[in-house]
C-alpha cells in the first residue's frame, strides 16, 4: 500500500541513466531524474502551485457539465478527470524495470460510473526514458463508453529560468484549433496554430486562455524546450484526439502536457455520456491501449 502511516510509499525503477518513482495511489509518475546530472524532469508537487506531479486520468478526461452525467436514465456523479487519482493502484508486478499496476471496478466506482473495467498502468525504464502504458478492458457485459489521458507536470528546473524563456516544439509544421473553455467546459473552437513549429510558452498565455486545449495536430511527439536550445523532454502525442497545455497562474516552474483521449463536456450541450465528445466505447471482453513515451533529449 503507498499510505502506510500516512507517509507515502512509492515503487522505485532503475536502469544505468535514470530512476523514476511510480505511486500506486492514483499510479502516479512522481519522479523521472537522471543519476549523472542529478537532473529531475517531473514537477515536484509544491503544495503553494500544484500539489500533483503527473495524474492518471480515467474514466473521464477534463470536466462534466455540473459535475455529473446521464447513463440509461440514471444520474452519476465524477470529480474532474475522473476517480483513477484518487484510487490506489495493486502491483500486479514489479521488475527493476518495470511496474504494472491495477484497478478494476468495485462498489465504490460502480456508484460513480455504472460499468465493470480493469484498468491497467505499466511504467517501463528504457534506456531513452519513460514509457507509459494504459490499457482498458471491458469487463462486463454491456457496452462501455470512457475517457483516459496523461498530465504529465514537467519541471522547468533542469534548465531554469521563467516559462517565458520555453517553447513546445514539434517536429514539422502543425496546423491546429483551440478550444476556448468557459468554466472548464468547451466553448468556442478558434484557429491557434497555423502552419508553425514552435508554441511559444509564457504566464500570460494561461492568463489569457486558462489551458489550450488543441485539436488538429499530426505531429508524432512535442519536445518541451528552453528557446535556442535543441535539448528537452520529448512527450509522444500521435494518434490523440486532444493535447492540452497547462501551467497555473502563479510562479509554479512547471508545464503541463497533455495527451488525451477525450474532452470536456460542452457548455451548452447535454449530459448523456455517450454523446460526449470524443468518447470511447468497448464491447464486452474488448480492450483499448496506448503508449506515451517521456524522454529527455
Amino acid at each position: 500500500n503507498s499510505k502506510l502511516g500516512g507517509t507515502v510509499v512509492r515503487l522505485q525503477l532503475e536502469n544505468n541513466i535514470f530512476v523514476a518513482q511510480i505511486d500506486t495511489l492514483g499510479a502516479e509518475l512522481c519522479s523521472l531524474l537522471r543519476k549523472d546530472s542529478g537532473e529531475e524532469f517531473v514537477w515536484q508537487g509544491d503544495e503553494r502551485y500544484w500539489a500533483g506531479h503527473a495524474p492518471t486520468l480515467f474514466p473521464i478526461t477534463g470536466k462534466l457539465k455540473d459535475l455529473r452525467f446521464e447513463y440509461k436514465e440514471k444520474n452519476y456523479e465524477l470529480p474532474p478527470h475522473g476517480f483513477a487519482k484518487e484510487r490506489e493502484f495493486f502491483v500486479q508486478s514489479h521488475t527493476k524495470t518495470c511496474v504494472e499496476l491495477v484497478l478494476e471496478a468495485d462498489r465504490e466506482t460502480l456508484r460513480q460510473y455504472p460499468f465493470l473495467f480493469r484498468f491497467t498502468c505499466v511504467f517501463t525504464l528504457t534506456a531513452a526514458g519513460l514509457a507509459i502504458t494504459r490499457r482498458v478492458e471491458n469487463t462486463g457485459k454491456e457496452k462501455m463508453y470512457f475517457s483516459v489521458g496523461e498530465h504529465l507536470g514537467l519541471s522547468l528546473t533542469p534548465w531554469g529560468g521563467s516559462l517565458e524563456n520555453y517553447a513546445l516544439v514539434f517536429p514539422a509544421a502543425q496546423t491546429a484549433w483551440n478550444w476556448q473553455l468557459n468554466k472548464g467546459l468547451l466553448d468556442k473552437k478558434t484557429p491557434y496554430l497555423d502552419n508553425t513549429d514552435t508554441l511559444p510558452l509564457s504566464k500570460a498565455l494561461f492568463q489569457t486562455y486558462g489551458c489550450l486545449v488543441l485539436q488538429g495536430l499530426s505531429a508524432p511527439w512535442v519536445a518541451l524546450r528552453p528557446v535556442g536550445n535543441d535539448r528537452g523532454i520529448r512527450v509522444s502525442i500521435g494518434g490523440f484526439a486532444a493535447m492540452v497545455v497547462w501551467s497555473p497562474d502563479n510562479d509554479g516552474q512547471f508545464v503541463c502536457v497533455e495527451p488525451w483521449q477525450g474532452l470536456p463536456s460542452e457548455a451548452n450541450g447535454g449530459y448523456d455520456l455517450t454523446q460526449r465528445p470524443c468518447i470511447l466505447h468497448l464491447s464486452s471482453g474488448e480492450r483499448y491501449e496506448y503508449t506515451v513515451t517521456v524522454e529527455p533529449e
